[in-house]
Formats: structure tokens, sequence, C-alpha cells
């Protein structure tokens, strides 16, 4: 069970915002390493590059994100994806001496903006996959088991509560309690 305190009840962007916050840069980057480095081989570099990069963003964004405030329509991941489509452009030119790609490899070179092809519903889904992964071990496997086969399969509750062994009611408040703990793992990153 989660207690409340005035360090958790601001969201983690609000905590990143402020000096000397370890533990959430450490969430931040749990959080987004792998939607960073998935971006990064969407734009064609290879696995190697792909890590060298994100460590890259994640460096700018420690010095980024504090002076990070949301303008009307802009969103996070819009502002996210510029910061790292910029830093892409500039991971190439240095690496530009580089021996070009083999003939299979050149589709994506010249592209300026494979990001815009990262459509809305892939980051959400990337983001929401992440975050579930990081606050799994605050719940017990038929929690997180309820969970994901009424919000995730699609399964309706009393099918679940049959096959758990639960009531309709435990199987509602399982959901409840995860996703309000996921809302809160994620907020303001989805906006």
């Amino acid at each position: 069970m989660m207690t409340s305190s005035p360090s958790t009840s601001l969201t983690l962007l609000d905590r990143l915002r402020l000096p000397h916050q370890p533990d959430a840069w450490e969430r931040f980057v749990k959080l987004y390493t792998p939607l960073l480095r998935d971006w990064a081989r969407r734009q064609g570099f290879q696995e190697a590059d792909a890590e060298d990069l994100t460590q890259e963003v994640l460096v700018k964004l420690t010095n980024e994100l504090p002076h990070y405030n949301r303008k009307d329509g802009q969103t996070f991941r819009g502002w996210l994806f510029r910061v790292t489509a910029n830093q892409c452009i500039d991971f190439r030119r240095r690496r530009a001496t580089r021996k070009l790609p083999g003939a299979d490899g050149l589709s994506g070179v010249g592209d300026d903006s494979p990001l815009s092809e990262f459509v809305e519903g892939d980051y959400r889904r990337a983001l929401v996959h992440r975050g579930l992964e990081m606050i799994r071990s605050e719940f017990t496997d038929r929690t997180m088991s309820a969970f994901e086969q009424v919000m995730i399969q699609g399964r309706s509750v009393p099918e679940v509560a049959a096959s758990l062994g639960l009531t309709e009611n435990a199987v509602f408040l399982a959901r409840h309690r995860v996703l309000t703990r996921l809302r809160q793992e994620i907020e303001g990153f989805l906006e």
C-alpha cells in the first residue's frame, strides 16, 4: 500500500523540474530508455548507435527537462520527439565520416523526420507497457492477472472473476488499483 508524502503527490514530470531528484530521474530513465531506443532503431540506427543516441538524449534531457513548460497545443510527446529528432540529426552529423550502410540500410538515409511515423498509438502503448512493467512488483500476481485480463485482453469481469476464483468486486478493485497506480506513474507523459 502506498503512503502519501509531499514528494509523491507531485507528478514525475513535476519532480524532474526540481533540483536534486535522483529517484525521479531513475524512474524517468527506466520509463523512457526502451522508448528512446526504439525511436532510434526506427530512425535506422544499429543497436550500438541506438544505445549511444539514447544515452545522449538522456544527458540532454537532464539539462532540458527542468526548464520544460508545456505550451498551448504542445504535448510532452511532441517536445520529446523534437529533442530526440534534433539529437538524431546531430548524432548523424558527428558520425558522417563512418562507412555508409549496405544497400539494404539506405532506405532511411536522408529522411530527417522518421519520428513522425511513430504514431500516437505506438507511443501510448509503449509507455503504458513500460509503466506496467515498472509497477508490477507493487501488486500480487492475481491482481495483475485480473487487470491484464480485463484491460488488455478485453475479457469480461464475470469471466475473469470465475477464472481466478475472485468476486466480481475484487476484479473491479484490482482493475481500479492498478489503473490508478499506472496513471500516477505516467501522469503528464500521455497528454
